[in-house]
């Protein structure tokens, strides 16, 4: 299948999670099968890859795989899973806007993948879904799946036809038309080294946390490094919301990004101040991460044993980055996702010349009721291309309004 080339946004669901608990015990999954090798589709919504899982041998649920992330995570107590009085409270913190989370560390899960368990298993389940990534996502997700799965096979995602394929650590032999990229993994989370050119200045070797669960092409966090600089024109903008809330910045282009040989001119970037442990600069010289906009142009092998990321560059390498066109972000809400309410509108954007505000409810597209459509469609009707025409029928304050304007290029 075709990935949508249209809709390329650059909200962050960062899941840069930091718990503050007793080191876990080593866990793992196992193939069920004698070959050695699985395989199962996925959804990519929103550049992330979701997949189906099953928890103690309940209801399906959908998790996103995440590089980003070490700890299994349930986003809420959903179908009462634990009880408090059973489960340790931990500490986590996220970042954005400062709030109280709490947290349990529930032990002895079994968690199924199709065609594959992992038992015994321990997840961290947040007491209220701080996250909301069903609202952002516009359907229904439950959870991150993340080191514990990675560090227990080579995983082969094949971001063109959805499809992941599961090895085991000792029967994987590369493809010869892949092109090697030496990580390391720190805090159960894999980094690469890479390097960047902007305004003009000498390249400059960063490393960069690779993180499947963010759907940005590139965050470099500016207080790591005096040399990453704004460049000349940036928009700012809310770049991403995680644990803690909305996480705000700058958006821009830099004059070039290296990656294992592959090389992108006039790249998208966010640059974000205050956003990891600044402990993180110096033990592990993070500078930034990669996301699932970048991720998504190769079909991706990580093999944490041996330290490797695999890269074959597929059908969409050299598509364009590009930025939100209409200068809103939405929210679905209500009964299967059906209710889409603004919640940013990005200054100097046709959309705030038009009139549209913050907390306005989309009603109708181009004619078409939103109700029967989902919040991907609408997103990639609102990021077609420049200059095409949209009309809106949105309600606010018990009235009733049709905005038009049309789509532009803000960066």
């Amino acid at each position: 299948m075709k990935l949508n080339q249209n809709y390329i946004s650059i909200i962050l669901l960062t899941m840069a999670l930091s718990l503050i608990c007793h080191r876990l015990t080593a866990q793992s999954f196992a193939i069920n099968n004698e070959k050695r090798r699985t395989a199962f589709n996925f959804e990519l919504i929103n550049n992330l890859v979701v997949i189906p899982v099953t928890l103690n041998g309940n209801t399906p649920l959908r998790f996103i795989l995440d590089t980003g992330v070490r700890n299994t995570l349930l986003t809420n107590r959903a179908g009462q899973l634990i009880r408090p009085e059973d489960a340790q409270i931990v500490q986590v913190a996220g970042v954005g806007q400062n709030r109280n989370i709490k947290a349990y560390l529930v032990k002895d899960v079994t968690v199924s993948l199709p065609g594959i368990t992992g038992s015994n298993m321990n997840i961290v389940v947040l007491e209220e879904d701080y996250l909301e990534l069903s609202k952002h996502l516009g359907t229904e997700v439950h959870g991150i799946l993340g080191y514990d799965f990675f560090s227990s096979f080579v995983v082969r995602i094949d971001y063109t036809n959805k499809r992941i394929v599961v090895f085991d650590n000792d029967h994987f032999k590369p493809r010869k038309r892949d092109t090697p990229l030496a990580i390391r993994i720190e805090q159960g989370r894999p980094y690469a080294q890479a390097s960047l050119k902007q305004n003009h200045n000498e390249q400059i070797a960063v490393s960069l946390l690779i993180d499947s669960g963010a759907s940005h092409s590139l965050m470099l966090e500016r207080d790591s490094d005096e040399r990453i600089e704004l460049p000349e024109k940036t928009i700012e903008t809310i770049v991403g919301w995680g644990l803690g809330g909305e996480l705000s910045g700058h958006l821009g282009r830099i004059e070039s990004f290296d990656l294992a040989g592959f090389q992108f001119d006039n790249m998208l970037s966010s640059f974000t101040e205050n956003y990891s442990d600044p402990r993180l600069f110096d033990r592990i010289g993070r500078r930034g991460s990669i996301g699932g906009e970048l991720l998504s142009r190769y079909t991706t092998t990580y093999d944490y044993k041996n330290n490797k990321l695999y890269l074959r560059k597929n059908y969409h390498f050299k598509r364009h980055f590009e930025f939100n066109l209409s200068g809103i972000d939405l929210v679905a809400e209500g009964p299967n996702f059906k209710t889409f309410r603004i919640i940013h509108v990005i200054k100097g954007s046709a959309a705030e010349a038009a009139g549209l505000k913050t907390g306005d409810i989309i009603l109708r597209i181009n004619g078409n009721y939103a109700a029967n459509t989902n919040l991907s469609e609408i997103n990639s009707t609102l990021r077609l291309r420049p200059g095409h025409r949209i009309s809106l029928l949105v309600y606010r304050q018990g009235e009733f309004e049709t905005i038009r304007f049309k789509l532009q290029r803000l960066i």
